[in-house]
């Protein structure tokens, strides 16, 4: 039941980010946001401690065969079409969805494989499924025990730590791009 909750939340969500492509404001959207949590290695993290006003939010794992190479692929490419001062203002987080095999550190090296100014978080299980619910993002373990099925949105996140938008894995790089501009990417 909880899976359908929030799939249909998040679905709503993007209906009503869908029709906000050719605002030139983007509204706030009541998911998501800050947190304050301890990582696997013992640190305190959070949302604010990152200087970017802009971020790229997402949920995936370093096993992750599809979605997570490809979205990382399509952020840098959306980078590349940003001015330098643009570039500064965002930063993309990955926020690891497999606590058990991704550690603080692997999670850290595998993004910056693809970007180097993202970040890589990893917390305990139950964090991380206070995080997936406070994003209504939809995470469920495959049946074979290793893949993992997850939404693929970025949620993208202005200097307050509010949700701006929610970007789709089939949106153009050229949207990624766009949604910086909107939200006046020059950094702090």
């Amino acid at each position: 039941m909880k899976k359908i909750v929030s799939v249909f939340i998040l679905f709503a969500f993007v209906l009503f980010g869908a029709g906000c492509d050719s605002k030139t404001e983007l509204d706030t959207l009541p998911l998501g946001g800050n947190f304050s949590e301890m990582d696997q290695s013992g640190k305190m993290v959070s949302l604010f401690d990152l200087k970017e006003p802009i971020l790229f939010v997402f949920f995936g794992y370093t096993y992750c065969p599809d979605f997570c190479p490809n979205m990382l692929s399509k952020i840098k490419k959306a980078e590349q079409l940003l001015g330098e001062n643009e570039r500064k203002s965002v930063r993309t987080v990955l926020i690891s969805i497999d606590p058990e095999r991704d550690r603080p550190e692997t999670v850290q090296k595998y993004v910056n494989f693809y970007l180097e100014t993202a970040t890589g978080f990893s917390f305990d299980r139950n964090t991380t499924n206070r995080i997936i619910k406070q994003y209504a993002a939809y995470v469920e373990k495959a049946r074979d025990g290793v893949m993992i099925d997850h939404s693929t949105y970025v949620y993208v996140l202005d200097k307050e730590r509010k949700t701006r938008k929610l970007l789709k894995s089939t949106d153009s790089v050229e949207t990624f791009a766009e949604t910086v501009r909107l939200l006046g990417g020059n950094p702090i």
